[in-house]
Order: structure tokens, then C-alpha cells, then sequence
């Protein structure tokens, strides 16, 4: 009966949290020509929640976000903590009442660093086995 109990136990535990257990390795990432070397975590969920608005140049920075897969849902979860669709509509309420315009979005990791590739002010996220030589990783601490 125990082992009835504890087996049920654990396979409404794999229903309720599979995206937990999903974590995809994401990079961040920015222009090689911006010169940060490393963020602290919160300072990057103020940049994806559009609360930091400018880097410490006063440029404006310009947020890349992917459109769902994996990472996404891996990047929401650890440096946001909020799920995909909980971000999604975060940012259509700041954009209804006015608060804020969501961020560019593109569909893959090839997108991403193109986009950021081309935008000195930019900061993105990609696969970490999909990163390319034509932006930069930012150390997280």
C-alpha cells in the first residue's frame, strides 16, 4: 500500500511540474561590442521585465526574447520566475495600461543573435550549444 501511495505521489509530482523538470541550458547574450562582462541575476530580471530601462551608458537597451521552446520556458523560469505564459501576460497588461511595450520577439536562436548581433544596445538568450562567435556570453552571478 506504501509503495501504491508513494508511486502515485511521485507521477502527480512528474504531471504538475514538467517544465521544472525541463531545464534547457540558455545563454545570456549581448553585442560584442557592448562592454559588460558579467550581470547580477536581478539586474537581468529588471532588463527582461522592462524596469531597467538603459545601460550604464544611458543607451537605451534593447530586450530580444524567443517565442516559446525550451529555453524560453527555462530562461522565464530561472532568471524571472515566472512561466511563459505568466510573462506573456505581463507584458500584454503593461502594454494596455500603458506601462510598457512589450520586447522584440524572434522564433529561434540563430534569430536571437542576429538580432543582437546588429544592435549594440541589445541583450538576448540562446541555446548555450547554439551560441555563435557573433555576439557575446554575459557571465550571471
Amino acid at each position: 500500500m506504501k509503495l501504491v501511495t508513494c508511486f502515485i505521489a511521485f507521477t502527480l509530482f512528474l504531471i504538475l511540474f514538467p517544465a521544472r523538470m525541463e531545464a534547457a541550458d540558455f545563454a545570456l547574450v549581448v553585442n560584442k561590442n557592448n562592454p559588460l562582462q558579467s550581470m547580477e541575476r536581478s539586474d537581468v530580471k529588471k532588463i527582461f521585465l522592462g524596469k531597467k530601462t538603459f545601460w550604464p551608458d544611458d543607451q537605451r537597451i534593447e530586450v530580444i526574447l524567443q517565442t516559446g521552446g525550451d529555453i524560453h520556458r527555462s530562461f522565464a523560469y530561472e532568471i524571472l520566475n515566472k512561466s511563459p505564459r505568466q510573462l506573456s501576460l505581463y507584458w500584454k497588461q503593461a502594454l494596455f495600461s500603458g506601462t510598457g511595450v512589450p520586447p522584440r520577439q524572434y522564433s529561434d536562436d540563430q534569430s536571437v543573435q542576429e538580432a543582437v548581433a546588429s544592435n549594440v544596445q541589445a541583450i538576448g538568450y540562446v541555446d548555450i550549444f547554439q551560441l555563435d562567435e557573433s555576439v557575446r556570453k554575459i557571465d550571471l552571478f
